[in-house]
């Protein structure tokens, strides 16, 4: 109890400094990794084999592929599908689904779709909790207008709360969806136009190839263009420190500013353990030795201060004062924050030892 209380003897301030390291070394890379989490997994539950399609057909004389030709395809393929055509400017998306798909958003009101919902070409829909207010009530119910149809609202979903902040990067997923087979209006006699997405896993450009092989059977002259959509880890980890760059140079700066304050508040440390270092020199204790409790005993505080700081980092983030950092504390930012403080706290307690073991203790001692 003793030994401890003089490690902790003019220690607060340098757990201090380590504490708000260790908060913003966790924030930084929780931010980061929950970003590359938003790029690497889609939010509207696409797979990395998905294709994105661009559909373009004019009215010349053709016949034009209408969306019930494109439900009549796919409803004969079977196998596990997702379908969407994206409206990007009231970001939602109409969707058919078959098989069984990993279509599964976190519903907290109703339900999701069901495979009657396709067959039976309901008119119906799922929102985000956030665009409630848009809805029209009538006898207990919701609807959702869309495209000048009423949808009726079987589900109510919730997007995460970082991905509501997802402008960076096309990461935010659809604020709602609206079944593509509902029979309703004249939707089925839609023309085929805009963006689509197809996921049938691996086989997802064989379906795309299928499809304009049975579009161009109709409409000779309709032009279809396919993107694969995959990309590579690397490529989703630059895209992730691309969208937070802004947060990093904020948390890389006032990382630096802080560090500053290390050799000041190390030597305030030293200063405190004078008397029990010059005792142990005067009993024959060797430099090397005292070097070595030393800087075991700094690294013991620099342990404390991170867990003082990932603990407060912790109730930032659960407390959602800064939604876009994410809601939970990544094993990579407690990694990488713990060798970070580790290393700092080994360099510059080093450096402390060396510059004014030798020069102070028996000095100030004999003054």
């Amino acid at each position: 109890m003793i030994y401890i209380r003089q490690i902790l003897h003019r220690a607060f301030l340098l757990i201090a400094v380590f504490a708000a390291v260790a908060a913003m070394v966790a924030l930084c890379f929780t931010t980061v990794a929950q970003f590359y989490i938003m790029e690497t997994v889609d939010p509207d539950f696409l797979s990395d084999n998905s294709v994105k399609v661009e559909i373009h057909q004019s009215n010349d004389g053709e016949p034009l592929v209408q969306t019930k030709d494109l439900l009549e395809y796919f409803s004969l393929q079977g196998g596990s599908l997702i379908v969407y055509r994206s409206y990007p400017i009231a970001n939602g998306k109409a969707v058919f689904l078959s098989g069984d798909t990993v279509f599964k958003p976190e519903i907290i009101e109703g339900r999701s779709f069901s495979k009657d919902d396709f067959k039976q070409q309901a008119a119906v829909a799922l929102i985000d909790e956030r665009i409630r207010d848009r809805c029209i009530k009538r006898d207990g119910e919701l609807y959702f207008l869309h495209e000048g149809n009423e949808y009726k609202v079987i589900g109510i979903f919730r997007t995460q709360t970082a991905r509501q902040y997802g402008g960076w990067g096309d990461t935010s997923g659809a604020l709602y969806y609206v079944n593509m087979a509902a029979a309703i209006g004249k939707n089925l006699d839609t023309p085929l136009s805009g963006i689509y997405s197809i996921d049938a896993k691996e086989k997802s450009m064989d379906s795309f190839d299928g499809l304009m092989t049975y579009a161009k059977k109709i409409n000779p002259e309709i032009n279809m263009r396919a993107e694969v959509t995959t990309a590579s880890t690397s490529e989703h980890l630059i895209q992730s420190i691309r969208n937070t760059q802004v947060l990093i140079i904020a948390f890389a700066l006032t990382i630096i500013l802080v560090l500053l304050n290390v050799f000041s508040t190390t030597y305030y440390w030293l200063e405190g353990r004078y008397k029990e270092l010059a005792v142990r020199i005067m009993s024959g204790a060797g430099t090397p030795g005292l070097r070595g409790m030393l800087l075991r005993d700094y690294l013991l505080i620099v342990t404390i201060g991170y867990a003082i700081g990932l603990a407060l980092a912790i109730i930032i983030i659960k407390a959602g004062w800064f939604p876009f950092i994410g809601e939970t504390v990544h094993l990579s930012a407690v990694v990488a924050g713990y060798l970070l403080c580790l290393a700092a706290g080994t360099v510059t307690g080093s450096i402390a030892l060396v510059l004014r073991l030798k020069q102070e203790i028996i000095t100030q001692i004999r003054g």
